[in-house]
């Protein structure tokens, strides 16, 4: 963990060296030595942190490691970039620095007497590294009694009895057809269980082996551990001491080389089935030492791995069975409670208080196993009351004193195993909400902006984002953390949207993160106690509620001096200034490089005389600002942040940006305002921009976008200007490197006739065509605008097919039938016709039509009357929901061969429209087949209740007649 903060100081460090190396004239030499002293902590703690007994030495010198890194990269930063920005501003500010020249001079001594202090402290750091030279020499030595207590701790065994566990018989079954050949479409040779710590993967894999048939089947079976800490010698003495236990002696003595080829022939014979199962596998290079030795095939022995890597079981076989093992349910996780705690004792009384204790568990098997234990002596409810008031210390520390608890031990594991570029990206996640949905794309620009992604990891043409994205795929691969993804961008490619933990793994994390010092979080939104309550030097995270926001104090300047992130994600209450009192209290973070407040809210347009924000292009290291809330007045300061590479305003409104993001060299990812916003000028736009959201031709320049050749995601808004929307839609239909757009069109008249110009109707139609086709354009909504109707599919100029994935029509008036031209589109997936989008009486969707549509709603089309669906139109249709359309006549005949449609809504349908669907009395009504295969069906009508308008809802269901 320190190594990764060593390597973050050391990467800063040479990249100042090489790009301002001007403003380090007179101190260059004595920067780049300290470069290299770090260089060579980074160095042993590289080497040490692969080796058990030489981490377990230096955890003492750690605090050290990590002040004297932060110190020598926060003071090098800061000096080459306050004379960075002095220096900027041609002759007027040349004239201006005059004076200052004498004190820069006084000011670079300063920084080459603090070098040589922080030089004299890392020497004494390696002077100890020098007394402590037994480490570095006696190490394996080391690493071999601790390997030995680690394989004690992690082994486990085939014939170990699991009492007391949540039956699995599906899964067992499923994995038991695989082995035994039963799946006929699909052969395997290898059956993979992966999960995250705790969760059975084990307990199945010992079902499985002791399965009766599994014993009949094959002639011999082996159980091996392999664990972290494994020898291809041992394992190959254990599987061959399994399977041929008659030539034990000779297996003993034999080498390794010897004892290979061995195991090779005897699972190579024609008459020998073998199963052999390799628990707990932690890594790929484990397994490219044992595969030559185990040959298996699809007819022959097989494999059964638990791991609690994905990638590790792929890589094993990619074309074998990968099993994912569940959590727990409730009343799953219950059911085991009971089973191991109660032994048959009425659990009257006590069931109540052991559903409050299991949400601390998570529904992680391993964690209800080791409550249940606990609780297996306690007899008495006052003793189950007991446990659950001190049920965090009981789950971490067990019961008896001095001890850690099996549930952090196991999951610790995890963390061990992680390449130590990703052991802070995964403590950082303990930052956020417990049981939040955590944003991906946030999350790694707060990465990079904590120096935690890596540039020697970066993948030709990858960027950055994309590294950050690997990481996080890495953790989950490892099932260390739960991810959501969605299908987005050209040919809908699968791209992680968020991330949460699960809580034992949060509670990981903030564990760790106590031990490395490394953030406070102050929680008070939770009744559960926060485990760090403790000072710390690099980083707040604030959970406060309301009404505590005001109260809060922030640390002495001491301990905030090398703080560098800060986040307040607080909610806070309508009118209220949270945001100010918060904000009042930043601005003495002067090494700032990550700032989120969530929170941010000022009370009248009055905040924009004067702006609680003015300090702000001050905190000149700042990589990633974070602001969201009402009545934000950014300063022309702003354009001094020479590091800034996000700012997020998203979600926000009422803001006020300077004309200044075209001087932030580095800005790669903005987020405007997504409410009303102000600027004036119009905003100028950093060319190296990869992400722009909420952008706005009413406040930017359109012609700003036609600069950014990086663009990797962009989302718009253009209103009424059609020479706007040209400049964007010849841009974007033109880059080669988007990922994902979305465009809204406001207010623009695509029927439009101009007596000066008879082309004018035929002009906006090719516009509109041009942004109905584009290969880049990924989501498109088009409100208040008057199209008449909707050019031909085939009349597209592109070659390439449309990328259009997502539609929404509101106030189009579209007269004639165009979903001819919508159904073409061959990867629109959802599709909305809001009011006055489609002013026809008839609809046909023709067979063929909408080959990927899934969601289908239609809105208020108030003339409305026939729609016909063709048998093969819409094949994929998972959603329909029809809302206001009180001239349509009936459900059509179509929907009946639609396999497909999982939902069916109907919203303030007319009541003889919904009588059509129900089945009253036992009498079906006349459309009542049409979608009787439909699992869910509802009817939703308005009401007003007590002076509160909501929905009735009627669910209409085969086997539940209304």
């Amino acid at each position: 963990m320190a190594e990764a903060i060593l390597s973050s100081a050391v990467r800063n460090i040479g990249k100042l060296l090489i790009e301002e190396g001007k403003f380090l004239q007179g101190v260059s030499e004595q920067v780049r030595l300290l470069h290299d002293d770090l260089k060579g902590i980074q160095r042993f703690l590289r080497y040490a942190d692969t080796k058990q007994t030489a981490r377990d030495g230096v955890q003492q010198w750690i605090p050290e490691f990590r002040t004297v890194a932060y110190e020598a990269s926060d003071l090098v930063e800061d000096y080459a970039l306050r004379l960075s920005i002095s220096s900027n501003g041609g002759f007027t500010s040349t004239l201006k620095r005059i004076p200052c020249i004498a004190t820069e001079g006084y000011t670079r001594h300063d920084l080459g007497v603090q070098i040589q202090s922080l030089r004299t402290r890392i020497s004494n750091l390696t002077k100890n590294f020098g007394e402590y030279g037994h480490v570095m020499t006696r190490t394996e030595e080391g690493d071999s009694s601790d390997t030995s207590r680690q394989q004690q701790l992690r082994h486990t065994y085939s014939f170990v009895a699991d009492e007391d566990v949540v039956e699995l018989p599906d899964d067992v079954e499923q994995l038991v057809k695989y082995l035994l050949n039963e799946v006929a479409e699909r052969k395997i040779s290898v059956a993979s269980i992966y999960g995250m710590g705790g969760i059975g993967k084990t307990t199945l894999a010992r079902k499985v082996y002791h399965h009766d048939r599994v014993e009949q089947y094959f002639g011999g079976r082996a159980w091996v551990c392999v664990s972290q800490q494994w020898q291809p010698k041992d394992l190959f003495q254990r599987i061959l001491l399994k399977l041929i236990p008659e030539q034990s002696n000779e297996i003993m003595m034999s080498e390794k080389d010897k004892l290979a080829r061995q195991l090779q022939q005897h699972l190579q014979a024609k008459d020998r089935r073998c199963l052999i199962v390799l628990d707990d596998f932690w890594s790929t290079e484990a397994w490219d030492c044992l595969k030559d030795a185990i040959p298996v095939s699809e007819h022959g022995s097989k494999i059964v791995l638990t791991t609690r890597n994905r990638d590790v079981a792929e890589h094993v076989d990619p074309n074998g069975y990968h099993h994912q093992l569940r959590l727990l349910t409730n009343e799953e996780s219950w059911g085991l409670l009971r089973k191991k705690s109660l032994r048959g004792r009425s659990s009257e009384g006590f069931e109540k208080v052991g559903k409050k204790m299991l949400k601390y568990c998570g529904n992680l098997p391993l964690a209800v196993v080791v409550l249940g234990g606990i609780l297996r002596t306690k007899t008495t409810l006052s003793e189950w009351d007991e446990v659950h008031e001190n049920i965090k210390s009981y789950l971490d520390k067990g019961e008896k004193i001095g001890k850690e608890g099996k549930v952090p031990k196991v999951l610790a594991y995890s963390y061990y195993n992680l390449p130590w570029q990703l052991k802070p990206c995964f403590l950082y996640l303990g930052k956020f909400r417990e049981d939040s949905d955590i944003g991906v794309e946030s999350l790694y620009q707060m990465w990079i902006g904590e120096g935690m992604i890596f540039e020697n990891d970066r993948r030709e043409q990858e960027t950055m984002m994309e590294v950050a994205e690997r990481y996080l795929e890495d953790l989950a691969h490892r099932c260390m953390v739960e991810i959501k993804v969605h299908e987005e961008g050209k040919h809908a490619v699968t791209r992680l949207e968020s991330c949460r933990l699960h809580d034992l793994m949060r509670d990981l994390c903030l564990v760790k993160a106590k031990e490395e010092n490394l953030y406070k979080l102050v929680d008070r939104t939770t009744s559960r106690d926060s485990p760090l309550a403790f000072e710390a030097q690099y980083g707040l995270v604030l959970h406060l509620l309301p009404e505590d926001i005001s109260e809060y104090n922030f640390p002495p300047k001491e301990q905030t001096k090398h703080l560098r992130s800060f986040m307040c994600d607080s909610l806070a209450v309508p009118y209220s200034n949270p945001g100010v009192s918060i904000m009042s209290q930043v601005k003495n973070l002067k090494m700032l490089r990550v700032l989120t407040i969530l929170s941010f809210h000022m009370a009248s347009q009055r905040c924009y005389l004067k702006s609680p924000l003015e300090y702000v292009g001050k905190l000149i290291h700042l990589r990633c600002l974070r602001l969201r809330g009402h009545g934000i007045n950014l300063p022309y300061s702003l354009g001094n942040l020479k590091y800034l590479e996000t700012l997020d305003l998203s979600g926000s409104y009422h803001c006020r940006i300077p004309n200044v993001l075209w001087k932030l060299g580095r800005l790669r990812y903005l987020y405007l305002s997504d409410g009303w916003w102000y600027s004036q000028p119009k905003l100028r736009l950093s060319k190296q921009l990869e992400i722009l959201e909420s952008f706005s031709n009413r406040f930017c320049n359109p012609k700003e976008v036609c600069k950014l050749s990086n663009l990797k995601a962009f989302k718009a808004t253009v209103y009424k200007n059609f020479e706007d929307l040209e400049h964007i839609i010849n841009h974007i239909s033109n880059l080669d490197c988007i990922r994902i757009s979305s465009l809204r069109i406001d207010s623009c008249d695509f029927g439009r006739t101009n007596s000066n110009n008879s082309n004018d109707s035929n002009g906006s139609l090719d516009v509109l065509s041009r942004v109905l086709f584009s290969r880049n354009i990924h989501k498109l909504s088009i409100v208040n605008s008057f199209c008449k109707k909707l050019p031909d599919y085939q009349s597209r100029v592109s070659p390439d097919p449309t990328s259009l994935t997502e539609l929404w029509l509101q106030c189009t008036k579209i007269e004639e039938d165009s979903i001819g031209t919508l159904e073409e589109l061959p990867n629109l997936r959802l599709l909305e016709l809001g009011t006055y989008s489609f002013l026809g009486q008839a609809m046909i969707c023709h067979s063929g039509g909408f080959p990927e549509l899934k969601h289908l709603k239609l809105d208020d089309l108030g003339n409305l009357k026939q729609w016909m669906v063709e048998v093969g139109a819409m094949p994929n249709l998972s959603s329909l929901c029809i809302e206001g359309c009180r001239e349509l006549e009936m459900i059509p005949d179509g929907l009946r061969c639609l396999t497909t449609l999982k939902e069916v809504t109907l919203v303030q349908m007319p009541k003889e429209f919904n009588n059509r669907i129900r089945r009253v009395n036992g009498q079906q009504g006349e459309d009542y087949d049409k979608i009787s295969h439909v699992p869910s069906v509802q009817i939703r009508i308005c009401r007003l209740v007590g002076g509160i308008i909501g929905y009735q809802v009627e669910t209409v269901c085969p086997s539940n007649p209304v």
